[in-house]
């Protein structure tokens, strides 16, 4: 799976383009835009696999309590699932 990167949410880092697409870093890079990216960021990467990688997100308290919120809403729960396992 290849995510596309927003260079303006790791301008704090120099990533060797061969780490962009490792495991550890699409995590990272999934926290980054969950904690300081933008509506076209959220699209560019898509709800399936933000909804997939967020129990293993490593995120400050009170952004991984927004993204509960949001992802226990009933039409995004019919959309998705069951938040369950979305434990923090």
């Amino acid at each position: 799976m290849s995510i596309k990167i927003n260079p303006n949410l790791v301008w704090d880092y120099e990533i060797p383009a061969e780490d962009e697409q490792t495991e550890a870093f699409r995590k990272w890079y999934l926290a980054r835009v969950l904690s300081r990216g933008n509506a076209a960021d959220l699209r560019e990467i898509g709800f399936e696999i933000i909804y997939k990688y967020f129990p293993s997100l490593n995120l400050p308290a009170k952004i991984r309590k927004f993204w509960e919120w949001y992802f226990n809403l009933p039409e995004i729960k019919a959309q998705y699932g069951s938040t369950d396992t979305l434990s923090t």
